[in-house]
């Protein structure tokens, strides 16, 4: 039901990375910027059903993907850490209050309410022509096509680098997941109070330039959970792509702290 690819590291000693793409929908191909980060970790991408040839078999709840998820991660071996990008780091949140990790990476992820009503605003106030005729394309359509098409198409909401655009056009997304899963992100706020509370030690990282979730919404959510947050300039809020280096910086550098 879940796919997992692995980069290993060319440390020997290193511990898993697992990294969950957003969406929902996406493919681990919109992380894959992390490669870099095998000189430090041995890495995991993880690919929902329906995703990236990963076979669909019926709806399943969040729940229900969150235990399949860690039945998959408790066979990886040694030390662990999750990232989650945007939606996924829903589950990496959820991983980490459910098994044993040494620490868990949210990029984007809009935890409140409140986030999630500024997204849908800077959507509309911020929609081109291009992104209206693709929105009304995946409305009638309702297909993987169409899908990634809606989502290549939010432009600077998304990138400040503009190859962004293609990698989201040739992501090989699941509609079926998108539809089955968008909901669930109204029902994640309550999950804030219990990460404030857990010890697992935790880093936000967000775009200063993130058009459709902007910093200072962001920062409310992380401290709402009790992660220490950074933004990164020159990123919107595929973060991890507008500046990869440098947000791998910040990840090894949160791996070799200390609570």
């Amino acid at each position: 039901m879940i796919k997992l690819t692995n980069v290993e590291s060319i440390n020997r000693d290193a511990p898993a990375l697992i990294l969950i793409p957003g969406g929902p929908g996406l493919s681990s191909s919109t992380l894959r910027s992390m490669d870099i980060l095998s000189r430090s970790f041995n890495l995991f991408y993880v690919d929902f059903p329906g995703v990236n040839g990963t076979p669909y078999e019926g709806d399943k709840s969040f729940d229900e993907l969150c235990s399949a998820l860690e039945s998959e991660l408790l066979k990886i071996n040694g030390t662990k850490f999750v990232l989650g990008h945007s939606f996924g780091g829903f589950f990496a949140a959820n991983l980490s209050l459910k098994m044993k990790v040494e620490g868990v990476i949210c990029l984007a992820t809009p935890f409140t309410e409140k986030s999630l009503e500024v997204a849908s605003e800077n959507y509309t106030a911020n929609k081109s022509q291009e992104l209206s005729r693709a929105e009304e394309e995946w409305e009638k359509l309702q297909d993987d096509k169409s899908l990634a098409k809606w989502f290549s198409e939010y432009g600077k909401l998304y990138f400040v680098r503009p190859e962004g655009k293609e990698i989201l056009l040739k992501d090989k997304v699941s509609a079926k997941f998108f539809l089955a899963n968008r909901a669930d992100a109204a029902n994640i706020e309550p999950m804030l109070s219990l990460l404030k509370r857990d010890k697992t030690k935790k880093i936000f990282i967000a775009g200063k330039q993130d058009e459709m979730l902007p910093e200072a919404i962001l920062k409310n959510d992380a401290e709402l959970g009790g992660f220490n947050f950074v933004s990164v300039k020159d990123a919107s809020h595929f973060v991890s792509f507008d500046q990869p280096e440098f947000v791998a910086g910040l990840i090894e550098d949160f791996m070799r702290q200390n609570h």
